[in-house]
């Protein structure tokens, strides 16, 4: 963002509905580091500050991969190919472009980060006759990007850094 130019509408929204969303556990924090507390060390006063910072993290990104555009004709093509190549052999009897595929809308995702695991919901893309699916976006191997990832793979996010 510029830093002369203003914030939209929607992003200030969106901060104070975070902020909302972030205060019990700010108040909790700010409760638990007080110098009133007895034997607080410096481990537990990093603990208690770290896990705010987790928590708008993953508020963060929980928001960010629910506003995630609808798949591409690419990534349904990727995620049609990664499923072929996910499913036993003995099941792979047609080509990825000619398989039946059903879109399940908000399905529900677990996802472990270097945060902390979150829960999201994102279309499914299903392939019956492989017995298997995927969740987009993402890449055939489970790292992120514009593309498919595992659905049985619940480690795809990118480490901290």
């Amino acid at each position: 963002m510029n830093p002369k130019a203003q914030p939209s509408v929607a992003a200030v929204a969106e901060a104070e509905a975070l902020i909302q969303e972030l205060k019990p556990t700010l108040v909790e924090m700010i409760e638990r580091n007080d110098p009133t507390v007895r034997n607080l060390s410096f481990n537990d006063i990093e603990g208690n500050s770290a896990a705010v910072g987790d928590l708008l993290a993953k508020l963060l990104m929980v928001r960010a991969l629910g506003r995630q555009a609808p798949v591409t004709p690419e990534e349904e093509q990727a995620a049609r190919e990664a499923a072929f190549h996910k499913a036993p052999p003995q099941k792979q009897q047609r080509p990825p472009e000619d398989l039946q595929m059903t879109r399940i809308p908000k399905r529900k995702r677990k996802l472990k980060t270097a945060r902390g695991e979150i829960t999201f919901a994102r279309e499914y893309l299903h392939f019956p006759e492989l017995g298997t699916g995927i969740f987009p976006p993402g890449d055939a191997l489970g790292h992120p990007g514009r593309g498919t990832d595992p659905a049985g793979d619940p480690t795809v996010a990118r480490k901290g850094r």
